[in-house]
């Protein structure tokens, strides 16, 4: 029973999730798809991430985040995520189809993010809401929306390799598969003044689906794929430079890992997601406007974008990484966890402008006169920035609260 607990423990500690703005995508860790003992498990993590480059349209790295800007930009973040994850049996005694016969899990995940934005949006905000340029009335520009992010939660259930009731007396899982429902309560601060934001003001809905083996002795082989996708956002960020409508990620990892001491694991491992198109409604202004967009003379024309739907050519992500862990007691773990881009590509979008005289002018209303302007490359905000900056992690994970979850005759431990 020790054993299986210890394997247990090996595999408790799981993804540093995904904020749907500025996506922190999962970080693949040691046998993390391993059914568990059940039991209550707490997550803790603490990462950092630079956020000074991005990789552009063509996936061509960029030393900004905003490309479009001629001085660089960055939106550097600090994260502190806390999770709680629960395994257990479920109505064991009563033999009902599919839920009888497996364990199953549930994850409760919710965050605090510090970012904030520096470089070239930044000068853009602080000239505009001094200046009182050319963008909306309504805008008023920062360069941050930092706090309690979204509230993710997950349900999942082992479709093979946690049958009742073995799991008991089971000191290894040589192969398991499972598939997991979540979604994201948008419940996280969110500033559509600002480029970036701890909540993502929209949910989303993904369907996972993964495997677990241990094809050798000290060994843990993870891998899975999934779908996500989003709702509408209402009130997109940034004067809508942000997606209204983010589109659907495919997503996948896949991870190996081997005990080198007692207690002391290495793993390696890799993630990808592809998204659809990203599109963007009725975007109110951009960083980089065509020139004589803010006049000079009373009467002179100025310009502004067009309105209407617009789409990028999607976004992608693909990233590597390795992982140190290491029990400093039965039930605690320490984790350091590095990670790189290894290729990407970010939202950007052709938004044509109007130029109406005199400035400022209602558009229909007599006197009013418009006519085609210059179209410019906008880099779409939030949801379709990539980062291409490595991110480091660490985590530290509690094991407590060993038994069933539900006190049944038959289900003591």
């Amino acid at each position: 029973m020790m054993r299986a607990l210890r394997f247990g423990l090996a595999a408790a500690l799981i993804s540093a999730s995904v904020f749907a703005q500025a996506a922190v995508d999962e970080l693949p860790q040691m046998g993390r798809y391993m059914p568990l003992y059940p039991g209550s498990y707490a997550n803790a993590y603490l990462w950092r991430d630079d956020r000074d480059a991005v990789f552009d349209a063509a996936g061509n790295e960029q030393a900004s985040s905003t490309p479009s800007v001629a001085e660089p930009t960055s939106h550097p973040l600090t994260g502190v995520r806390a999770e709680m994850l629960w395994h257990f049996p479920m109505f064991e005694t009563y033999g009902l189809p599919y839920f009888s016969g497996r364990t199953h899990f549930a994850r409760a995940q919710l965050q605090y993010i510090d970012t904030r934005t520096e470089g070239g949006l930044a000068s853009f905000a602080a000239a505009e809401n001094s200046n009182d340029g050319d963008i909306d009335e309504a805008d008023d520009l920062r360069g941050d929306g930092s706090g309690i992010g979204d509230l993710f939660l997950e349900y999942g259930a082992y479709l093979y390799g946690s049958d009742a009731p073995d799991w008991r007396e089971r000191e290894s899982t040589p192969l398991a598969v499972f598939w997991a429902f979540g979604f994201n309560l948008p419940m996280g601060v969110y500033d559509r003044d600002a480029p970036v934001s701890a909540g993502s003001n929209t949910g989303w809905l993904q369907a996972k689906l993964g495997l677990h083996a241990q094809p050798w002795r000290g060994s843990f082989i993870d891998a899975a794929i999934g779908q996500r996708g989003y709702l509408k956002n209402q009130d997109s960020a940034y004067g809508a430079l942000a997606p209204r409508q983010q589109g659907d990620d495919f997503f996948w990892d896949i991870s190996i890992a081997q005990r080198l001491l007692p207690g002391l694991y290495l793993s390696a491992f890799a993630s990808g997601r592809d998204g659809d198109p990203n599109q963007y409604r009725n975007v109110r202004f951009a960083p980089n406007p065509p020139p004589d967009s803010e006049p000079e003379n009373p009467g002179d024309p100025d310009k502004f974008p067009t309105p209407g739907s617009y789409q990028d050519q999607g976004t992608e992500r693909t990233a590597i990484g390795l992982s140190v862990e290491y029990f400093l007691a039965q039930r605690w773990r320490l984790g350091l966890h590095f990670e790189t881009p290894v290729s990407g590509r970010s939202g950007e979008f052709a938004l044509p402008y109007t130029e109406r005289t005199p400035a400022g002018c209602t558009v229909g209303a007599t006197g009013c006169m418009t006519e085609p302007a210059e179209t410019i490359n906008a880099d779409g905000q939030g949801a379709g920035r990539v980062y291409a900056s490595s991110r480091l992690f660490f985590s530290l994970q509690w094991q407590f609260g060993l038994g069933d979850t539900y006190d049944c005759p038959g289900c003591t431990q």
